[in-house]
């Protein structure tokens, strides 16, 4: 997987997203993540840019995240995503007939990038009951606390939401710091 995404970078003409600052507009920032949801989109670091609209490094080294349609459009991802390995895992929590609704490629720039606060995932993909949806994080690298490894509060999947986007009214880093719970890394 990691030499397919090399390679979908190395294709990816970035041209068009680097002459332009698609999030100047929260409407056209709402859009742009709507469509990524059927689409293998490029999503760059906040800081990539100069002022003039110019990469600062090359793109390979740029990007935050490539998604969300990957185990949709992309033929390695596909085969991955639908493999009895993966499923198997599915199946062992519980799930009787799983299905992928979001695939991402979350890169991990040493000393460059966004930092990314403490959230739930399902706090943006929202399913009634909440239990309906789950997150799966594979680490295609060494994951360790410098360059950003998984943590978890154990138990916190089956609690409310902690933190919603757009409507944080009880940020999560606030409950945290009162919870009798403790975060592991994974």
């Amino acid at each position: 997987m990691r030499k397919r995404m090399d390679q979908l970078l190395h294709d990816f003409d970035g041209s068009s997203a680097m002459n332009q600052d698609v999030f100047v507009q929260q409407k056209e920032m709402n859009e742009f993540m709507y469509e990524s949801a059927e689409k293998i989109s490029f999503f760059f670091e906040e800081k990539a840019f100069d002022e003039e609209g110019n990469l600062k490094q090359p793109k390979e080294v740029s990007m935050s995240k490539v998604g969300h349609a990957l185990h949709e459009l992309d033929p390695v991802f596909k085969d991955y995503s639908r493999s009895e390995k993966f499923s198997s895992v599915l199946q062992s929590l519980g799930y009787k007939r799983p299905v992928i609704i979001q695939s991402v490629y979350i890169f991990k720039q040493s000393g460059f990038g966004n930092d990314v606060a403490p959230h739930q995932d399902n706090s943006t993909l929202y399913t009634e009951p909440k239990t309906t949806c789950t997150g799966l994080w594979l680490a295609l690298e060494d994951a360790t606390t410098a360059n950003g490894c998984m943590w978890a509060i154990p138990g916190s999947h089956r609690s409310t939401h902690l933190i919603s986007f757009g409507c944080c009214s009880r940020p999560l880093a606030s409950w945290y710091k009162r919870s009798s719970m403790f975060m592991v890394m994974i």
